[in-house]
């Protein structure tokens, strides 16, 4: 009986262990999409709780000479005072995303892990990355639509469109100077035909988007060339 008992209470201790180990902790592994898949260090890893307004930032960190990260994050309070849940009083737990990025490297998000169990480790395993030579300076992205729009809208237009890479890129591609915005804008069709895979309503709504920044982009691009020279800002009109 006291066996048993023991062997009880030992069990328990060490769920209790891994319990308090995996909570508020985020990990995720970066790895080359082609080839044989090599693990990516010094890699950069940002996650929120993905919000109606505007996303809460949880964590940050780079990943080892594994590949790997491991985040950690405060809790929130599950009680009853609903105003201190994570997404006020409409849910306790956090709707967690990442991105990775870096030096040369086309950022990429993960999937969301809706309403996580903060207690448990939210691990998103393996995420494949790709070389892009856009990204190699210190550029700024925000996914499809204009920076000043909250994030609920963005959110939209990237799940709708599923095209958040193109539009990444297209966003690189204004603050580039020695760039042509008629290239971005002819990058950026390009790219979104090519996740259409010939799907008609899928090339419909890459037109919309094409037409869009080719009529109003070059305001735009024009702002995204803050340290660029006068001659190459006028290329936004070109």
């Amino acid at each position: 009986m006291k066996a048993s008992a023991s062997f009880i209470l030992s069990a328990a201790f060490l769920l209790l262990s891994q319990y308090q180990v995996n909570a508020g902790q985020i990990k995720l592994c970066a790895k080359t999409k082609h080839g044989s898949n090599e693990p990516v260090s010094g890699a950069n890893v940002k996650c929120w709780d993905d919000d109606y307004n505007s996303d809460d930032f949880m964590a940050s960190g780079t990943t080892g000479e594994d590949g790997c990260v491991t985040l950690g994050y405060s809790n929130k309070h599950t009680g009853w005072k609903c105003w201190n849940w994570w997404d006020s009083c409409s849910s306790k737990h956090p709707d967690i995303y990442c991105e990775v990025s870096g030096d040369c490297i086309k950022p990429r998000k993960t999937s969301t892990k809706n309403d996580h169990d903060q207690s448990n480790l939210a691990n998103f395993g393996n995420v494949y990355l790709e070389e892009d030579t856009d990204f190699c300076s210190d550029q700024r992205w925000n996914g499809c639509g204009p920076s000043f729009l909250p994030d609920w809208l963005t959110d939209i237009a990237d799940e709708v469109s599923g095209f958040e890479e193109q539009c990444n890129s297209h966003d690189v591609c204004y603050g580039i100077c020695n760039r042509k915005r008629s290239e971005c804008e002819n990058t950026f069709k390009n790219g979104m035909y090519g996740e259409c895979d010939g799907d008609f309503l899928c090339e419909f709504l890459a037109d919309l988007f094409y037409t869009a920044v080719d009529t109003a982009g070059a305001d735009i691009c024009v702002d995204s060339r803050d340290d660029c020279t006068e001659s190459e800002r006028q290329l936004c009109n070109q």
